[in-house]
């Protein structure tokens, strides 16, 4: 049973829209790109670059030392596609120059996981695998112990009360065959 129950499905309709596409980024080969602090906030970096460009909405995200997730949605200027390209592109240019390399890197899995997010319970049961996350790979024992994750700001707004995740969520359990 968890310490603090998952927050009602009604909380999570205020913040659903149609159009959220949950993104799955991977290091090739399962690298973990993102181990360093420096790896981790250069994903950040490029994301703020690229939606100044091409604005959307981060709704949530993960960055865990092989993949990230962003649960994102497209402004009126581009599609998801473009926004994922553009920030793929920005990220290995920027990688291959932070690690020293005068040539773009192979830093990304060839493909990238892109899935809409048709209804509420749907884009909850994501914003929870997302913050949840960390915990489950064994990287923290609680949700607020990862910093490269939106999870505190969803504590700051309400959503989430501190406690929730330090053991696996509801809606989580109920979902084992498919989280995301």
């Amino acid at each position: 049973m968890p310490i603090i129950p998952d927050p009602p499905l009604a909380a999570y309709k205020a913040y659903f829209h149609t159009g959220i596409v949950l993104v799955t980024l991977t290091g090739v080969h399962g690298e973990n790109i993102f181990a360093r602090a420096e790896t981790a906030n250069l994903l950040r970096s490029v994301l703020r670059e690229v939606r100044q460009k091409l604005p959307f909405t981060m709704h949530a995200w993960v960055i865990l030392p092989d993949h990230s997730y962003l649960l994102l949605q497209p402004g009126a200027e581009g599609s998801a596609d473009e926004i994922v390209r553009r920030v793929r592109h920005r990220y290995a240019a920027d990688y291959a120059q932070l690690m020293g390399s005068p040539v773009e890197m192979v830093v990304w899995e060839q493909r990238y996981g892109l899935e809409t997010t048709g209804d509420a319970e749907t884009f909850a049961t994501r914003m929870d695998t997302i913050h949840y996350d960390p915990v489950r790979h064994g990287l923290v024992t609680r949700p607020e112990e990862w910093g490269q994750s939106s999870y505190a700001a969803w504590v700051e707004r309400g959503l989430y009360k501190l406690g929730w995740g330090w053991s696996e969520p509801e809606r989580l359990q109920k979902g084992k065959s498919r989280r995301i």
